[in-house]
């Protein structure tokens, strides 16, 4: 028994080992390529890009980072490495970040090494506390703001509770719901047949006429109003219950 623990220790002294800063690696220097980057490194230098592109960016919101597809290592000669970090393709949140990382020994560029990093950034959004039905006006009460994660899709969610208040849901918000603007609207504040003030600013100069709605209105949004002077039907953006705009 004696006889084989030797030869053990023996073969196991002689295999190669990886240099690897505390962590085993699959990729192992040679005579040639001395030097072993671990993937631990790649990952760090792919953050560090990131945390300076965010920092130059003025990025304030809190962030994670993940790493996704990251080389398990690389060879190199011997010298001094640095390294300079790219990404060429920006940041998308809640996907793949394409990090470009330039491996210089001794100052010359000996490879790139392509990093994919999943980015995920919180902020505090406004959410709903319960569920609120289709046109019903959204109070105080009815909302909160939570943290959550930002995945960067095609819509704008509120941070501030006053920005929501007073508006209604475009269709029914479960409770706990993120609110954004595609959910959510002004109130009809005219209606069909109402008399308003249409008016229009030329050159500096906002010029009124009467008019009357021929459909209801939400702020911000265009209805047709008739202008009684004239008597043509027109696209005009509702002000307020009084106002509505033409642009000329």
């Amino acid at each position: 028994m004696k006889y084989l623990i030797n030869i053990f220790l023996v073969v196991f002294l002689l295999l190669p080992m990886s240099v690897s800063e505390g962590v085993g690696v699959s990729v192992r220097p040679t005579a040639q390529l001395p030097q072993v980057v671990v993937r631990e490194n790649f990952i760090q230098q792919a953050t560090n890009c990131i945390k300076n592109a965010m920092e130059e960016a003025g990025e304030t919101r809190r962030y994670t980072v993940e790493p996704m597809i990251v080389p398990a290592g690389l060879r190199l000669p011997e010298g001094k490495i640095t390294y300079a970090g790219s990404i060429p393709n920006g940041i998308r949140f809640a996907k793949g970040t394409q990090i470009n990382l330039d491996v210089l020994v001794n100052g010359r560029k000996y490879t790139t090494v392509k990093c994919s990093m999943r980015i995920r950034i919180y902020d505090n959004m406004v959410v709903a506390i319960k569920q609120l039905r289709q046109d019903q006006v959204i109070t105080a009460a009815d909302v909160r703001l939570e943290e959550r994660e930002d995945k960067g899709a095609n819509f704008v969610y509120y941070t501030d509770v006053n920005d929501v208040i007073g508006k209604v849901p475009i269709k029914g918000i479960g409770q706990g719901q993120v609110i954004n603007n595609h959910i959510i609207q002004y109130p009809v504040c005219l209606r069909r047949g109402d008399r308003v003030s249409i008016n229009a600013n030329v050159n500096g100069i906002v010029v009124s006429t009467e008019g009357i709605a021929m459909e209801n209105g939400r702020k911000e949004r265009y209805i047709s109003v008739k202008n009684l002077n004239s008597g043509r039907v027109i696209k005009a953006k509702v002000i307020d219950d009084k106002n509505v705009e033409v642009a000329v």
